[in-house]
């Protein structure tokens, strides 16, 4: 196998055919992951767990390779050609080596595309600081809503913006702002001292790609108390349960500092899912809860948080009626959304 040349022949098809991912599994076809959310099988011969440990090494090396098994996973991103981003994940199955690459396309969506409410806009994007969560279970399409968010700052306002990435998923292209975006392991050595070094250069915006440590978490929620817009990417199921993880990610004794910090900061959270689209392709449900004062103070106090936000959010349910009256999604598919917790 010319471990190159057939690598990049397999993303070449991947891009093609505008797969969202690619899996190569030992003794088994490559696999994509259609724009439709369906896996389906590329060409016909099976690579031997030989040849996906030959590309692993090819991209990652020998050295850092040799980490994987202690760390559990390995991450890399890349551009491929003109128009293409890729986030490679190496990992491990059965003592064989596996390959995960999730695909960025450069065109992002945008806001009106991916049906995002316009009081994001109008409400959580205008703000001049505080804490804007965007969340989702996996694979719901919220990290193009995070960064199509970002993009439209930098597009419609002239701040200086700095990106915590891990790794980089989307190149911006230049807007009326000036964009910093920097990856873990290359520009900053973790999420935390990234953002106290974007901090000190004059930084009106800031985005996390994903918070994990909680000193990242504490560093992030402090820019937002101290006048910076912080943007945020957290897996959950819904709006509220995105704010009640927040505060578990902490130790128990850290509880009352995180939710004051987070009732103090907090703008809005938004929260979506992918559905099949009639006439092929998946079109997002997005969910937007806007804090208000009573919902601030549930946070803090630790209360329960059901039915609370300001009166101009937007439930799961209702951009799912939305979606259905418009034609996007059929009847049996809006009927299921409608259970998802709307």
């Amino acid at each position: 196998m010319g471990t190159k040349k057939d690598w990049s022949a397999l993303l070449d098809a991947a891009v093609a055919a505008k797969a969202t991912d690619l899996h190569l599994l030992p003794e088994r076809q490559p696999h994509l992951r259609t724009p439709a959310g369906r896996l389906e099988p590329l060409g016909e011969s099976a690579l031997s767990g030989e040849e996906i440990e030959k590309i692993a090494r090819h991209l990652f090396g020998k050295e850092r390779l040799e980490r994987q098994p202690e760390r559990g996973v390995l991450t890399l991103g890349f551009r491929h050609g003109e128009g293409c981003m890729a986030r490679v994940s190496a990992a491990s199955t059965r003592g064989q080596r596996s390959l995960s690459v999730r695909l960025r396309y450069d065109r992002l969506p945008t806001l009106e595309t991916l049906n995002v409410p316009a009081v994001v806009t109008e409400r959580l994007l205008t703000a001049s600081h505080g804490l804007i969560v965007v969340a989702g279970p996996h694979g719901s399409g919220k990290t193009t809503t995070l960064y199509a968010l970002l993009d439209w700052l930098n597009r419609e306002r002239t701040l200086h913006i700095c990106t915590i990435e891990d790794p980089i998923h989307y190149e911006l292209s230049p807007g009326k702002s000036l964009v910093q975006q920097r990856e873990v392991g290359i520009d900053a050595p973790d999420v935390a001292s990234g953002i106290a070094a974007a901090i000190e250069q004059d930084l009106d915006v800031l985005l996390v790609g994903e918070v994990r440590e909680l000193e990242a978490l504490s560093a992030a929620l402090h820019a937002a108390q101290t006048g910076h817009l912080v943007l945020m990417q957290l897996h959950a199921e819904s709006g509220r349960d995105a704010l009640v993880r927040l505060v578990e990610a902490a130790p128990e004794s850290m509880h009352p500092l995180i939710r004051r910090a987070l009732g103090e900061s907090l703008l809005g959270v938004t929260s979506q899912r992918l559905i099949p689209k009639v006439g092929g392709g998946r079109v997002s449900a997005l969910e937007v809860l806007v804090a208000d004062d009573a919902l601030k103070q549930a946070v803090q106090a630790g209360g329960d948080l059901s039915g609370l936000g300001d009166s101009s959010s937007v439930t799961l349910r209702e951009s799912v009626d939305a979606l259905h009256a418009a034609g996007q999604i059929d009847d049996a598919w809006a009927e299921q959304a409608r259970g998802w917790g709307c």
